[in-house]
């Protein structure tokens, strides 16, 4: 059966392609200055923390450069454009929804790592020293790029399906089935599991240890000076944990009832704006990164700083 590829929602797409495109402009800046001062910042790149942080904003602008990019204009057109055939819309649509799906994955998989390493860092330090060096962290990170393509191709082996949705404007996953569902569960599970028993043991210890000695020995980008149990990790656990179950809740709700077209719509945006603040906050607590936004633009970083800890608080 032929796919749809004109749009038949009940709200205005040139309306939210104007949203999405402000918002990728300054995604596209934000994390585009942040990684700027990181490849500046060479010295940096011999911590674990430095390739871990770099992937997610390379995984930013991933999505921004190579996803979004056909969603608002599909969105303008009205239509699905890319392609003169069915077969081509197909394709470039599979394509799209692919690297959607693949991106989201290292996301997660990334701040899975992060959290990991943070739990090295602080309770096992010795171990952190001796296993977690920059070779291992970056054959990590390529080890999750690859495992996320994996995964987003799973709807190609009737795990999901991608597709455009006519009534939303843009492909993605839809038709999310109970396999593909179980199949996501799991995935999730493990990604959360992760970060909820690191996360949870970190805190814990780090509590115990400020009660006993009130400071961390050496210092690093998963503490803050003044928040130290929240710091880097924290708050970007506090944007992406929001929006992953705001996800999460609209894929198992779908299995069920039918959602508002508003929801799915809002529940877009904020998902892409979530890559302006993981900047921000990266911006915001990386030594390497604040130290040259301080010298060189301070005008800037105090804007920075007062879009973080609004955010933050």
């Amino acid at each position: 059966m032929a796919e749809n590829f004109t749009f038949t929602g009940e709200f205005s797409s040139p309306a939210v392609a104007a949203v999405l495109t402000v918002v990728m402009i300054l995604a596209l800046i934000a994390n585009g200055v942040v990684l700027s001062i990181t490849l500046y910042q060479r010295k940096s790149w011999k911590q674990s923390s430095t390739i871990f942080f770099t992937s997610l904003i390379l995984a930013h602008l991933v999505l921004n450069l190579l996803y979004l990019p056909f969603t608002i204009i599909a969105l303008a057109a009205g239509e699905w454009i890319f392609g003169s055939t069915d077969e081509e819309k197909t394709a470039t649509c599979y394509f799209a929804a692919w690297m959607q799906w693949s991106g989201g994955s290292v996301l997660a998989l990334t701040l899975a790592a992060i959290s990991f390493d943070r739990f090295l860092f602080i309770v096992k330090p010795h171990l952190h020293k001796r296993f977690m060096r920059p070779w291992v962290a970056l054959t990590l990170t390529i080890a999750i790029w690859i495992l996320s393509a994996v995964i987003g191709t799973l709807p190609f082996l009737d795990f999901g399906h991608y597709s455009y949705d006519d009534e939303l404007g843009y492909c993605t996953l839809v038709g999310v089935d109970i396999p593909a569902f179980v199949a996501i569960l799991v995935i999730v599970f493990l990604v959360v599991g992760t970060i909820f028993v690191t996360s949870l043991w970190t805190f814990c210890f780090t509590r115990s240890y400020f009660k006993a000695q009130s400071v961390i020995a050496g210092e690093s980008v998963y503490a803050s000076k003044k928040k130290r149990l929240f710091g880097v990790f924290g708050s970007m656990l506090l944007i992406y944990g929001t929006v992953y179950f705001s996800t999460a809740l609209n894929i198992l709700l779908q299995i069920f009832i039918f959602l508002p077209f508003e929801f799915n719509v809002t529940n877009y945006i904020v998902y892409f704006m979530v890559t302006i603040a993981s900047a921000i906050i990266q911006s915001y607590f990386r030594p390497e990164i604040k130290s040259v936004l301080v010298s060189h633009c301070p005008l800037l970083f105090t804007c920075v700083c007062c879009s973080c800890v609004h955010a933050v608080c």
